[in-house]
């Protein structure tokens, strides 16, 4: 019996701990109960029963939670919510003991349930209890009694709302109750076209509730929304939706208004283009792999998206890649930043010494899922079969497409280039034209020297004189340049011919005077610096002399100052197709910036009746400022230990007054290097910026190395500044070890440290030099009280 009586006491223990168990480890859930329901319908009454047609306030008090829920009512033909679908009560979360207060209007009919689930912070859901009505038992509709209804309309004279994108707006609309009697129960609904909406919402509707406005009175109706990064900048057009009813609720009204909303854009859509291209400092060698970097700039301001990148030209006999795929998928491109992408190339052993093409392809998405493409072509410098001459090209040429008529401007402009390893010298562009047409601007063109892959732009200004006659002119361009050194400098020309066709139409029988070409000496102009502007005025007409010339030049925002004269210049006159120059000295201001300015020559005079006439010309002029990369020192230990890493660093500093562009920093050496190179990009005036790169020697001795700052001005001149790196390298010492019975007598050992110190030859080298430092101090101490007792 005994046994028996503890086996059931057992038993019981066991149950109930595992029901502890079970409900601590949650497999109880929470039985919610309604402990109290009241029916409100103003602040200070409260009523038993709920009429139709009547707004109320349901008032619950819970029981049985026992963590945060948030309410959910079910939908019924009977009852309809005064708040937003998202509303107090479905977003506010309650624990046990909180009072709910759910807006409620009773529309009438005999489905007098509401049911409820109640959801906690998980978005765990349970059913909750229902809640039952205590409804009037008749539901016929009171006797019409309101002799007027309420008019609510949007108001009038009000401004049409603006939104920024990528920002989230409140857009209000005035509502106004024309009528004197009042309307209640306002629910108002924002609705917009799905394919045409630049809000960022759940639903295409949004909707906004008023209790009551009063006859002739106003209230607003709030949307808040957020609008697209990526939202056209236009005027969009939304619906807005009205129901309400008076205040016995049993007329309902209904309107629907346009509303016009005006979305402002300053940002840019997402654009990649190709930056630039980096294969280090020398041309890619037939048969050898490179490694070379394409940096792809978003200029928008918007995130590209899903970037696949594409490398397209590849072939057997030119470009193939080593252990890379041609397609690359990476990460977003956030706006106004740049990402690397490297690929690993083997010219092929046939390819000829040359700039080779390649072109990459790019497509990415907005954050709209847009999709977008560019194709980019860029050139690699190949270096094949030696060559002992430049390989210059023309190429890009812009041209006028169209016929030209007598007496009219026109431009062409095209690209010089380099497309061999060999350095071409004293690169000189000229035109040669027939007499009808003249060139305007400088008729030769200084470049200089154009290294390996070289580009540089070139564009001429001239005019069809009106002695052209209606046919097809042929423009000659000539390109001299200089290869080779000493004995062996050979000069090169080469020639291509372009075409414009000219109208001679009936002519003009006014006179003209022209600037037909001019020239500036010094041809590089600095800020700052004076320079000589040499201009030639041309009488175009063929019969008739122009007299009382006036000449007045004015520079873009007042750039160039004239230098000890004036910058307005008289000459008596100018005969038929007569030309004559005239010296401007000039100097732009020091802190003008680095680009081309224009300077207009405004020309007054008469013709041989004494009729005032005007002509106006505009010349360019280059002014740059001085590229100022400076180098701090670089920070490196005196000593460093074989096969031990050590860092080295510098700051530099942009202290001039333009941009460095495609700053790129890189360290070369008889060592091996961990993270050397930076690309810095574009270095704007002013900042200052470090550079850091780990360095591990190999071997004992003098390591010599170089930190290389390349970068370009604003016109794309290619710059190199160096910083000299130099330690010595030792192995790495060896703790000595102790001697026999060094550690017995700790004076004696130190003793002995003392005398092995001295008898160092390093102690005693340094005690001769601090010597000869003591004697050196004294013997000027000594001078200097003679030259102190001389005075006196």
């Amino acid at each position: 019996m005994k046994k028996r009586l503890a086996g059931i006491i057992i038993f019981l223990m066991m149950f109930q701990m595992i029901s502890a168990i079970g409900v601590a480890y949650g497999y109880q859930e929470d039985k919610i109960t309604i402990a109290s329901q009241k029916y409100k319908i103003s602040s200070v009454e409260y009523i038993s029963k709920v009429s139709p047609y009547q707004s109320f306030d349901l008032e619950l008090s819970l029981e049985g939670m026992t963590k945060k829920y948030k309410l959910i009512l079910e939908e019924n033909s009977s009852f309809m919510s005064r708040e937003a679908i998202d509303g107090e009560y479905k977003d506010k979360k309650y624990r046990q003991n909180d009072t709910v207060k759910i807006p409620l209007y009773y529309k009438g009919g005999e489905d007098t349930t509401l049911n409820t689930r109640f959801e906690d912070e998980d978005g765990n859901q349970i059913a909750g209890p229902p809640i039952y009505m205590d409804i009037i038992a008749d539901t016929s509709p009171p006797p019409n009694t309101d002799s007027k209804r309420p008019n609510i309309v949007v108001s009038g004279g009000v401004d049409m709302p603006v939104v920024n994108a990528g920002e989230e707006a409140r857009i209000r609309i005035p509502l106004e109750n024309l009528s004197s009697v009042s309307a209640k129960d306002i629910q108002a609904t924002l609705e917009f076209d799905a394919d045409d909406s630049p809000f960022e919402i759940n639903k295409l509707s949004l909707t906004y509730y008023i209790d009551r406005i009063n006859g002739k009175k106003t209230d607003e109706a709030v949307f808040v929304v957020k609008v697209s990064d990526s939202a056209a900048e236009k005027v969009y057009t939304g619906s807005l939706k009205l129901i309400y009813y008076t205040l016995s609720g049993i007329n309902k009204e209904q309107g629907s208004f346009t509303i016009p909303i005006r979305v402002q854009n300053s940002k840019k859509p997402a654009k990649l283009v190709l930056s630039a291209i980096g294969y280090g400092d020398t041309p890619l060698t037939a048969g050898e792999k490179r490694t070379i970097s394409l940096i792809l700039r978003n200029n928008g301001n918007l995130d590209a998206r899903d970037v696949k990148i594409s490398l397209k030209g590849l072939k057997t006999d030119g470009f193939t890649l080593h252990n890379s795929p041609d397609v690359k998928q990476v990460q977003d491109i956030p706006g106004n930043k740049v990402m690397q992408i490297d690929y690993v190339l083997i010219p092929s052993i046939a390819m000829a010494t040359g700039n080779h093409d390649l072109q990459l392809k790019v497509d990415y998405k907005d954050g709209k899922q847009n999709s977008f493409t560019d194709e980019f072509s860029f050139f690699l410098p190949v270096k094949g079969l030696d060559t002992t001459m430049s390989d210059i090209i023309i190429e890009n040429i812009e041209m006028p497409k169209e016929e030209i008529k007598s007496e009219e401007s026109f431009f062409i402009a095209f690209d010089i280039v380099n497309k061999s390893d060999i350095e071409a010298d004293e690169v000189k562009v000229s035109l040669t034209t027939d007499k009808e047409i003249i060139c305007k601007s400088l008729n030769i063109k200084k470049l200089g020297k154009l290294v390996k892959d070289d580009k540089k732009r070139v564009e001429f200004e001239l005019y069809a004189t009106s002695e052209a006659v209606t046919k097809n002119y042929p423009i000659q361009i000539n390109v001299d340049y200089e290869n080779g050194v000493g004995e062996k400098k050979t000069k090169n020309t080469i020639s291509q011919y372009v075409g414009v066709y000219v109208d001679r139409g009936s002519g003009k029988g006014t006179p003209r005077i022209i600037v037909d070409r001019y020239n500036i000496e010094p041809y590089t102009i600095q800020a700052g610096d004076i320079f000589q502007l040499t201009i030639s005025l041309l009488n175009t007409s063929s019969y008739a002399t122009v007299s009382n010339i006036k000449v007045s030049l004015v520079s873009d925002d007042g750039v160039f100052s004239p230098v000890n004269s004036s910058n307005t210049i008289y000459i008596e006159s100018i005969g038929p197709k007569e030309s004559m120059q005239k010296v401007f000295t000039l100097t732009p201001k020091r802190d003008a910036e680095h680009k081309t300015y224009g300077i207009s020559v405004n020309i007054d005079y008469e013709d041989e009746k004494g009729t005032q006439l005007s002509s106006k010309d505009m010349i360019s002029v280059p002014v740059i400022q001085q590229a100022k990369l400076v180098l701090g020192d670089v920070m490196i230990p005196p000593e460093a230990y074989v096969g031990q890493t050590f860092p080295a660093s510098v700051e530099f500093y942009n202290m001039g007054k333009t941009t460095l562009y495609n700053l790129m920093i890189k360290t070369e050496g008889n060592f091996t290097t961990q993270n050397s190179n930076y690309y810095v990009g574009n270095f704007e005036s002013g900042k200052t910026d470090s550079y850091e790169v780990g360095i591990t020697p190999e071997e004992e001795g003098t390591i010599n190395g170089k930190i290389i700052f390349s970068y370009e001005n604003a016109v794309g001149e290619a710059f190199e500044e160096v910083k000299e790196i130099q330690a010595n390298v030792i192995q790495m010492p060896m703790e000595p070890m102790p001697q026999p019975g060094m550690g017995e007598n700790p004076e004696e050992n130190e003793k002995n440290k003392i005398m092995k110190m001295v008898k160092s030859p390093y102690f005693i080298a340094g005690s001769i030099i601090l010597a000869a430092a003591v004697v050196f101090i004294a013997r000027k101490i000594h001078k200097k009280r003679k030259g102190m007792t001389f005075d006196e």
